[in-house]
C-alpha cells in the first residue's frame, strides 16, 4: 500500500525503442523491395565483399589472424568458414569468422558509410549475415532485407542520439554497430518478438569503441567486434538468456547511459522512408579514408584540373573551409603513418593536389614523407567556415591562391557516393577490382564475386556469392 499524500511508484518501463524496431520488421518483412532499394543495398554489399579482399593485404591481418587463430595459415583458417564447416560450428568460432571479415572490411576505411549513424554501416552488417546465412542457406533476398533493417536501425539510434553521442567521443561503428547487427541478424532468423527484444537486450551490454583509437589497428576491430556481439546476442537469446526488457531505453539503459541528443529535425518514423532511401542513409566511399575529407577531396582534384599544367611549387597557399562535424574524427594534422594519414585533411589535400587523385597506395608508408608532400601540407590550413559550419555532411570550401596572384575556390556539398551523386555501375566495378588488387583483376572468382553480389536477388541461396568470396580470399596475396 502506497503510504498517504505518496504518489504511487510507477511500474512502467519504457521499451519503445525495441517496440518500434520489431513492429517495423513485422511490416517490412510482408513489404515488396523496391528497384533503388535492391540497388542501393547490393551495390553497398558488392562494396563491402571487395573491402574485405582489400583487408586481407592489410598490415593488421596476419596481427589479427594471429590473435584470433594462433598460427593458421590464412587457408587453414578459411576451410572453418565454408558453408558446411560453420553448420558444425561453435558460437565461438562463427563470432571469430565474424569478427575477423569485420574487421577486414573496415581495415582500409574504404568501406561504405551511413548517416545520421555517422558509422560504417555494412562493414558490421554484412559478416554476421555471411557467416550465418551460409550456415542457414538464406536466400539473396533475405540478406538484403536483414541489411536494410540493420541500416533502419542504425539511423534510428542516430536520430535519437546523434550529434551529441559522437561528439562525446564514442565511434557509432562499435557502439550503435552491437545493436543494429543484432537487429539485422535476428531479423534473418526470423526470430520471434520475444527472442529479439532478448537479443536486443544482450547487445546493448556488448557495445561499445571509442574514437581515440582512430588512426590505429582498433578502429577496424570496431565493425568486426559489432559483428561477433551479433552472433553471440542472438545465440544467448535462443537460449531465453535474460536480459532487462528496458536494457536500450530504461534509467541505467544503453541510450541514458553511452548518451547524446539529436535535434528535432532529425526525427523520423521507422521505415518512413527507409533510411537506406533517404539521403544519407548510405554512400559508398569514392577514396580510402575518412568521409569528412571527402568533399573536400573532390573540390581539390577539380581544382588541380583547373590549374593543369601548373607546378606544385607555385602555389602560394591553400585553405580548407570545413564543418565543425567534419573536425571531429580528424584527429592527426602532419600524419606519421599511412593510417593517421587517413584521418588528417592537410595529408588528403595534399595528395588530390599532387596526384590528382586519392587511392589505396596513397597510404602507403613511403608515399606520407614525400618532400613534395611535406612542403605542401604547410601551405594548407584547415579551419571552420562560417559558410558551412553546421553542415553535417562535411560540406567543404577549397581555396587556392598561386605565386601569380591567380586565386580559385570550389564548395563541394555532396561527396562522390552519396545518393545524391552515387558511384555508377562502371565505377563500382572499377573500385571492386582495385580493391582485389593488379593480380585479382582478371581472376575468375574475382569475377563471380562481383557478378553474383549485383545478382543478389536472383539466387535462391547466397552461397555462390559466399563461396566465391572465401576463394577470393584465399587467392589474395598477405602481407
Amino acid at each position: 500500500m502506497t503510504a498517504k499524500g505518496a504518489s504511487p511508484i510507477s511500474t512502467a518501463i519504457d521499451t519503445s525503442f525495441s517496440d518500434g524496431l520489431i513492429g517495423f520488421c513485422r511490416t517490412f518483412r510482408a513489404q515488396p523491395l523496391a528497384a533503388e532499394t535492391i540497388r542501393r543495398s547490393t551495390d553497398a554489399i558488392t562494396d563491402t565483399l571487395a573491402c574485405m579482399v582489400l583487408g586481407v593485404g592489410q598490415v593488421l591481418e596476419p596481427k589479427l589472424r594471429g590473435a584470433l587463430f594462433s598460427t593458421q595459415p590464412l587457408k587453414q583458417v578459411l576451410m572453418q568458414f565454408a558453408p558446411a564447416a560453420l553448420r558444425l560450428s561453435s558460437t565461438d568460432a562463427q563470432g571469430s569468422a565474424a569478427l575477423y571479415l569485420g574487421t577486414l572490411a573496415h581495415a582500409a576505411d574504404f568501406d561504405d558509410i551511413s548517416h545520421p549513424a555517422y558509422c560504417h554501416a555494412t562493414a558490421l552488417l554484412l559478416p554476421a549475415l555471411l557467416i550465418r546465412g551460409a550456415a542457414l542457406r538464406v536466400s539473396g533476398e533475405d540478406l538484403i532485407r536483414a541489411h536494410v533493417v540493420g541500416i533502419e536501425t542504425l539511423g534510428q539510434l542516430g536520430r535519437r542520439l546523434n550529434t551529441a553521442h559522437y561528439e562525446r567521443g564514442w565511434h557509432t561503428t562499435g557502439t550503435f554497430g552491437a545493436i543494429g547487427a543484432t537487429a539485422a541478424l535476428a531479423f534473418l532468423e526470423k526470430f520471434t518478438d520475444e527472442q529479439m527484444h532478448g537479443a536486443l537486450g544482450v547487445s546493448a551490454s556488448l557495445a561499445s569503441g571509442v574514437r581515440q583509437n582512430f588512426g590505429t589497428m582498433t578502429k577496424p576491430l570496431h565493425a568486426g567486434l559489432a559483428a561477433r556481439s551479433a552472433i553471440l546476442a542472438t545465440r544467448l537469446a535462443e537460449q531465453d538468456f535474460t536480459c532487462a526488457p528496458d536494457a536500450i531505453e530504461g534509467k541505467f539503459g544503453f541510450m541514458k547511459v553511452f548518451g547524446g541528443s539529436a535535434p528535432a529535425s532529425y526525427a523520423k518514423d521507422w521505415g518512413q522512408p527507409l533510411e537506406i532511401l533517404t539521403e544519407t542513409g548510405i554512400g559508398l566511399k569514392a577514396y580510402p579514408c575518412c568521409a569528412a575529407t571527402h568533399p573536400a577531396i573532390d573540390a581539390t582534384r577539380a581544382l588541380s584540373k583547373k590549374i593543369s599544367g601548373t607546378s606544385v611549387e607555385d602555389i602560394e597557399s591553400m585553405r580548407v573551409g570545413a564543418s565543425r562535424f567534419a573536425m571531429q574524427p580528424l584527429i592527426y594534422d602532419i600524419p606519421t603513418t599511412g593510417l593517421e594519414g587517413k584521418f588528417s585533411m592537410r595529408y588528403c589535400i595534399a595528395s588530390a593536389m599532387i596526384d590528382g587523385a586519392v587511392k589505396i597506395g596513397t597510404f602507403e608508408p613511403d608515399q606520407i614523407m614525400r618532400p613534395e608532400i611535406v612542403r605542401l601540407m604547410k601551405k594548407i590550413t584547415v579551419e571552420i567556415d562560417p559558410l558551412v559550419a553546421d553542415d553535417h555532411e562535411f560540406a567543404a570550401i577549397v581555396d587556392l591562391k598561386l605565386k601569380s596572384g591567380r586565386e580559385e575556390s570550389l564548395r563541394i556539398d555532396v561527396a562522390s557516393g552519396k545518393p545524391g551523386n552515387w558511384l555508377s555501375h562502371t565505377l563500382l566495378k572499377e573500385k571492386f577490382f582495385d580493391c582485389l588488387s593488379a593480380e585479382r583483376a582478371n581472376s575468375k572468382t574475382g569475377q563471380v564475386l562481383f557478378e553474383t553480389a549485383q545478382q543478389l536477388t536472383a539466387h535462391a541461396s547466397i552461397e555462390p556469392m559466399y563461396q566465391a568470396l572465401i576463394q577470393t580470399l584465399g587467392e589474395t596475396p598477405v602481407s
